[in-house]
């Protein structure tokens, strides 16, 4: 009787509990984890948005000829009206001072002084602020290029080679005009020759071509004033020589800085001319360290060979040996004094 009251109570309970997890709500099964994060995902999606490099050299051609064009405009303007009123200059000029090579000078004068105001300081805002900032992302573009090219024999390290090159590329291209604020990132031997050979041609066929075209207009205009002035041809020569000194000057100083530059980052180079990347270096420790596992395996075995033949050989250890030693005598010199004892 007392066995059927227990199984009742029993099969009972078990009803009860079976009809409230029915009627308990069900719990939200938990979130499954999310898969860790891959570095190179991680580093991919901070990549430039596409198309910002395109942009971003778009919008330098109109920061570029907001600091030229209103000259080439100007210039445009008012070096035809002055050649224009040159002949009524001239006659303007004999009647006042009765010289004609005064007048011829004032003529001169007329036009070539329009022409200074408005060619220099386009010229000046184009080599000076343009040049250094355009070449400069074009060095960058270049080495960017030569280490994509050599990611292509490892697959691995290409997706990580073009993140960086666009990363940098439009870092060079959204750096302010002027003299570069951002490395080349040229590190072997032939990204810096590359690297140096575009910077001496710009300072040449750009830099210094341009000042010695502008420079053309400086003297002209240096000795027609000095002419209308005095009228002594003598004197306007002086001044035109004079004037083209500068302009030499001028237009050198970028070549010689961008050759000592370039003698420089070469001598520099030669000293280590491929150094080895992150990825380079890492592979060489590893190496190494495989190296040394086995150098210290073979020393481990020589030394205990010599033990147990009873010599002292091998007791001067280094310290990475030293560190290793408590745990191979742990192991080994217990059965070593049992077989002793035996």
């Amino acid at each position: 009787m007392r066995a059927r009251i227990r199984s009742s109570v029993v099969a009972g309970i078990a009803v009860i509990g079976i009809g409230a997890l029915a009627i308990a709500p069900v719990a939200p099964a938990p979130a499954p984890h999310a898969p860790p994060s891959v570095t190179r995902e991680v580093r991919l999606t901070a990549a430039p948005a596409l198309g910002a490099i395109p942009l971003a050299f778009i919008r330098n051609q109109f920061q570029y000829c907001s600091l030229i064009c209103p000259f080439a405009v100007q210039g445009a303007i008012t070096v035809p009206i002055a050649a224009a009123q040159a002949p009524a200059t001239f006659l303007g000029s004999l009647a006042a001072t009765g010289s004609p090579l005064r007048a011829i000078g004032a003529a001169a004068a007329s036009v070539t002084g329009p022409a200074n105001a408005a060619f220099t300081p386009l010229i000046n805002n184009d080599v000076f602020l343009v040049v250094p900032k355009a070449f400069h992302a074009l060095d960058v573009a270049i080495v960017e290029a030569l280490n994509v090219g050599a990611a292509v024999f490892t697959p691995s390290e290409f997706l990580q080679a073009v993140q960086n090159g666009r990363t940098n590329i439009l870092r060079a291209l959204n750096q302010p005009v002027g003299p570069p604020t951002t490395p080349t990132g040229a590190r072997n031997i032939v990204q810096v020759l590359v690297v140096e050979a575009v910077n001496v041609t710009t300072a040449v066929a750009f830099q210094a071509g341009e000042l010695l075209l502008v420079g053309v207009v400086q003297i002209a205009d240096a000795a027609a004033r000095e002419l209308a002035q005095s009228g002594d041809p003598a004197a306007a020569l002086a001044a035109g020589a004079a004037q083209a000194r500068q302009v030499f000057s001028t237009a050198s100083a970028p070549v010689v800085s961008a050759v000592n530059t370039a003698v420089t980052n070469i001598s520099n180079s030669l000293a280590d001319p491929f150094p080895p990347t992150a990825t380079t270096t890492k592979k060489r420790d590893t190496s190494n360290s495989s190296e040394t596992l086995s150098d210290r395996k073979d020393s481990d075995q020589k030394e205990a060979a010599d033990q147990t033949d009873g010599s002292t050989t091998g007791s001067v250890h280094t310290s990475t040996d030293k560190k290793k030693e408590p745990k191979r005598d742990r192991s080994d010199s217990a059965p070593r004094k049992h077989a002793n004892r035996k």
